[in-house]
């Protein structure tokens, strides 16, 4: 039987979770008898172990939630693959005009609809779309030049 191996964002995705739990243990109380769990007798010491401990684990969760919106195809990679997998292969020409073509329809039809929306939660969600879609633009601006590149 052959195991599967997870993908990065379903690895980032776990690995956030573990790290909110662990944040949620080690937050500051208010109250300093709630540091005794580390029982060293020295309470100054412990207060400040688990104040460096507190902020490793909150910049290593804002690390782990960036990494479960990596983009796609990224997000897919799996320990093993290797350059010449097919997911990561350069975009043929017609491929790539394809794709320029459904972003441009894409971004006409939110300008249309930015236009004929009045509603606060519509134009927030279609603000939410243009930002992606700027983002898909960035990366198909990388991947171009690694095209040029190659």
């Amino acid at each position: 039987m052959k195991t599967v191996e997870l993908t990065l964002k379903e690895r980032a995705g776990r690995m956030y979770r573990q790290l909110l739990i662990l944040e949620r243990l080690f937050q500051r109380s208010s109250d300093a008898d709630d540091v005794e769990w580390m029982g060293g007798g020295d309470h100054s010491r412990d207060a400040a172990l688990c104040a460096a401990v507190s902020e490793i684990l909150n910049e290593l969760t804002r690390h782990a939630e960036i990494l479960t919106e990596i983009p796609f195809p990224i997000c897919e990679w799996q320990p093993g693959d290797g350059p010449d997998d097919e997911r990561w292969r350069a975009l043929t020409e017609l491929e790539r005009r394809e794709l320029a073509s459904m972003v441009s329809g894409y971004e006409g039809l939110i300008t249309w609809s930015e236009s004929s929306t009045r509603g606060h939660e519509a134009s927030d969600y279609l603000k939410a779309e243009r930002t992606k879609l700027g983002r898909f633009r960035q990366e198909m601006g990388f991947l171009e030049r690694r095209r040029n590149a190659g």
